[in-house]
């Protein structure tokens, strides 16, 4: 049904969580009114926590919300904003990104915005001017699109998307699209007006109450029976007509902001959050719309498991977040009890491969993201099933700061990461060292150059049994310029971008894994050895090679050439074919 986007094809991503990647401007701040609500009676005492305040350090306000660090956190704004990542498009660029992942960026009182007020206008708090924002939207009539207009900071993220396009760069947001927040337009009418509400189609009311429950009026189907995120409307094959008129209009708001046909100047695609909880009915009529506003738009599914009826030629997505990828690599490189022989992580690989025939190089490989740990806290915390055990309800899991034999492992996770078959992905922060555990430790300030950060100071105040002590919080510059200079390997490979991937080994005989990317005359060896002695493979039929990363040449030798990886390290080789 779609046809996959040429442009992203094996490039790599950088995936933003916005309120936590830069404060580019300190006026714009979210206010204790929007956070905690108008009549909270500890709103007065709430602030701005500092950027470089350590991450389990509590304000005064938060020991009084709670006793607790995670009864307070999702409390703490830090005031990222679109201006800070304006202020930060040369970084991304020079990092060798290809696409912009944005997290929601709709209007929202949350710090993850998953919880949209509005899906037609960007949150106030990313633009620069709030007040005056909230007051042109108050004035329109957000169930008729004639009446909608460009708010300040609508007009910012088109900005950004401009910017980002200028850059050569490409750029996604999520659609969240399965539920809203109880703030949103629609579900406030029916607050307002009960069963006299002309939206009361939108949601699924069971039944209205003569006093409140759960502090409402009236029952309602809501994700995961959050009472904060009701279910917007639908049946086993699609949704609802109305909320349904409503995203499409939103989506080429977005997609054609100008409304002249030409899309260049809106965003280039989707990523949808819990695509498996809506209707594939709707998924099928959506896409169609999205491409017939722009037929290079870019749609990704957040899928957990092999979904070949939704990415295919006959399914509504591109891609999806590739968790299976990140299993398998969790399987064979992070594991060490438990670790799988090459064969089972390869078979793993390749079971990916049969399921999207035509999608493999626009799967989105990702290693972590804003659901998840970070990478470099499931490299110190291993055997264990990935996602699961993975925060201070388990006694054993350790939150702290990787050492650098730790982050020697991430440089090798992150080597196969950029030469795997797909399109990589970088959760923000990944670059420069940063570490945590499950949401919200996953999603701390960035850490950025020039920047004083507070220690990070572990015990038992955070929640967490183990990983007590003081860290240093700073940028990792050794993994940072590793970042650099593996991303541009791949970008300067069109065989590690769109190749063919064969693997040289299948067998159990070795406790490493080495492949082939080839797109002729382009040629590149990659070989991976996650255990504790050296690897050994032996290298037929090959013009000469170059290693990529120090610039050696390897003298080749009959019948085949040895190459000796040492333990826990990687070598990718670079040749060209002058047949």
């Amino acid at each position: 049904m779609t046809k996959v986007p040429e442009w992203a094809r094996g490039i790599t991503w950088y995936q933003i969580f916005p309120e936590r990647f830069a404060n580019g401007d300190p006026s714009n701040d979210p206010t204790a009114d929007k956070v905690l609500g108008n009549f909270n009676p500890k709103a007065e005492s709430w602030t701005i926590t500092p950027w470089t305040a350590g991450w389990f350090s509590r304000s005064n306000f938060e020991r009084k919300f709670s006793n607790s660090f995670r009864g307070s956190i999702f409390t703490r704004r830090y005031g990222g904003d679109l201006q800070g990542i304006i202020d930060h498009l040369d970084y991304i660029q020079d990092l060798g990104i290809g696409g912009i992942y944005l997290t929601p960026v709709f209007e929202a009182t949350s710090l993850h915005k998953y919880d949209a007020s509005m899906y037609h206008h960007i949150d106030i708090n990313f633009g620069p001017d709030p007040a005056n924002d909230k007051q042109m939207m108050e004035r329109e009539n957000p169930g008729d699109p004639a009446t909608w207009s460009f708010t300040k900071a609508d007009k910012l993220f088109l900005r950004l998307i401009k910017l980002v396009h200028e850059r050569g760069m490409h750029i996604i947001i999520d659609g969240v699209f399965n539920h809203t927040g109880v703030q949103f337009w629609a579900f406030q009418d029916i607050v307002k007006n009960g069963k006299k509400s002309s939206f009361i189609d939108w949601y699924k009311i069971r039944a209205f109450h003569r006093t409140r429950i759960n502090g409402f009026k009236f029952s309602f189907d809501s994700w995961w029976n959050l009472n904060t995120l009701p279910l917007l409307n639908r049946d086993e094959r699609n949704m609802h007509p109305a909320p349904k008129k409503h995203i499409f209009d939103i989506s080429k708001r977005w997609m054609d902001p100008d409304g002249d046909g030409d899309p260049e100047n809106g965003i280039d695609g989707w990523r949808l959050d819990v695509a498996r909880d809506l209707p594939i009915g709707f998924w099928r009529e959506w896409s169609n719309h999205v491409k017939s506003i722009n037929p290079g738009a870019f749609l990704a599914g957040e899928l957990w498991e092999i979904s070949p009826d939704f990415i295919s030629t006959c399914g509504p997505f591109d891609s999806l977040q590739n968790y299976d990828f990140t299993r398998a690599i969790n399987d064979f490189f992070v594991a060490r009890k438990n670790k799988v022989l090459p064969s089972k992580f390869i078979n793993a690989l390749q079971a990916i491969y049969r399921a999207y025939p035509d999608n493999q190089d626009v799967l989105l490989n990702l290693l972590d993201s804003h659901d998840v740990e970070r990478v470099a806290s499931w490299i110190i915390n291993p055997d264990r099933e990935f996602n699961a055990d993975r925060d201070e309800r388990n006694p054993a899991y350790n939150p702290r700061k990787p050492t650098k034999e730790e982050y020697e492992v991430v440089k090798l996770v992150v080597a196969f990461q950029m030469t795997c078959k797909g399109a990589p992905v970088i959760y923000y922060g990944d670059e420069v060292g940063m570490w945590g555990a499950h949401d919200p430790h996953c999603r701390k300030p960035m850490v950025w150059p020039g920047l004083k950060y507070d220690d990070e100071v572990i015990d038992e105040q955070s929640g967490f049994q183990s990983g007590h002590g003081r860290y240093t919080v700073e940028l990792n510059d050794d993994l940072h310029a590793f970042y650099k200079r593996i991303v541009s390997v791949r970008n300067q490979s069109n065989a590690l971008k769109v190749g063919g991937m064969t693997f040289l080994r299948t067998d159990d005989e070795v406790s490493g894994v080495a492949f082939e990317r080839r797109c002729d005359p382009d040629i590149v060896v990659a070989c991976f050895n996650p255990g504790n002695k050296p690897l050994v493979l032996a290298l037929q039929d090959y013009p000469p090679l170059v290693d990529v990363m120090t610039g050696t040449r390897v003298e080749q030798t009959k019948p085949a050439t040895r190459i000796t990886i040492p333990a826990r390290k990687f070598a990718i080789f670079r040749a060209k074919n002058e047949k």
